[in-house]
């Protein structure tokens, strides 16, 4: 995409570390890939092969984004990657959102560099996920068929990562793995639950969920197992695959290949009012197209209040297989809601 050039009175927010400051008058920024209400191709991170499956890190900080990719192995088996983005806000153009790719040096991701040769196999490793708990400790799941089904994995570690420190791992989330395909997990607003999706009944993927500690005991807890009760979002789920939740604040987004979609797998959300998910809504045609739309991940940019998804899509007119978009989401959903 040709790059739009404006003199413009801006503030400038930056994802690495949130650092607000205000940018003198005569500033001179590109604009590389503006988000709007239509899906835009992230095109610095895409490549022919298949890119898909993103993260954010919890703390929306290191200018870096995880996805799964098979571009490393020439498109044979799936590893979890890391590339360098910045997204920028600018009120006075229109409250513009960019994203673009710097250039960096490995040097400044000591976490990234320790953690994925860990994590990475021979196998596929899929759905990054990243969460960091009250108790400060941080955690890096993700998903792994080297069992011969999707099991969910995950390291962690203590504090603020730096190159003296250990990362734990990686272990099985045996709470949450059964004989069956289980991946994609993710944490809800206040920690009190951790929801996921498997096929376990019928070979049918739906959206599962149950209590976690949210305390220094959660390892503890994914690891040892025990009585715990896994309940099944019947709310959530439907007559067909549902998959992939990604939480933000009240908003749930997944994908489906339900009944009354616009072709293969499309993105739905549904709202937390008073503690109970609403009935799933199809994001349309704006988004959704008749081929694949997979794995959503939503995010709030302060200080915008307005909510984004990032998602992968093997729609023509991408670098080829699946690619990763992203699209401004917040008016949309006030309009279908």
């Amino acid at each position: 995409m040709k790059a739009l050039r404006f003199l413009i009175p801006t503030t400038l927010l930056l994802l690495p570390g949130c650092w607000l400051f205000d940018i003198d008058d005569n500033y001179e920024f590109e604009f590389d890939t503006l988000i709007t209400d239509s899906p835009v191709n992230l095109y610095g991170l895409n490549t022919d092969c298949d890119d898909y499956n993103s993260a954010l890190p919890y703390y929306y900080q290191g200018n870096v984004i995880y996805f799964s990719s098979n571009k490393s192995t020439y498109g044979t088996n799936f590893n979890i990657i890391y590339e360098f983005i910045e997204i920028t806000y600018h009120p006075d153009k229109e409250d513009i959102l960019n994203i673009s790719y710097p250039v960096q040096s490995d040097i400044y991701h000591i976490y990234e560099d320790n953690l994925f040769p860990l994590i990475n196999t021979d196998y596929n490793e899929y759905g990054p996920y990243t969460y960091r708990g009250p108790d400060a400790w941080n955690y890096f799941f993700y998903a792994n068929d080297e069992g011969g089904d999707l099991d969910i994995r995950f390291v962690y570690n203590s504090g603020y990562y730096d190159a003296g420190e250990q990362l734990y791992g990686p272990f099985d989330a045996n709470i949450l793995n059964s004989e069956s395909d289980d991946a994609y997990p993710a944490i809800n607003s206040d920690g009190t639950r951790i929801f996921f999706c498997s096929d376990r009944e019928d070979n049918q993927f739906d959206i599962y969920s149950t209590t976690i500690n949210n305390g220094t005991g959660l390892y503890d807890d994914l690891i040892n197992g025990g009585s715990v009760i896994i309940t099944k979002e019947t709310v959530l789920s439907g007559s067909r695959n549902d998959k992939c939740p990604s939480i933000n604040n009240n908003l749930l987004v997944f994908t489906s290949d339900r009944e009354g979609g616009f072709g293969g797998y499309d993105l739905y959300y549904s709202l937390n009012v008073d503690g109970r998910w609403s009935a799933p809504v199809n994001f349309g045609n704006k988004i959704n197209s008749e081929y694949n739309e997979y794995r959503p991940v939503s995010f709030t940019f302060p200080p915008m209040t307005d909510d984004f998804m990032i998602f992968s899509s093997n729609r023509p007119g991408g670098k080829g297989g699946y690619d990763l978009y992203c699209v401004r989401i917040g008016d949309l959903i006030d309009d279908l809601y």
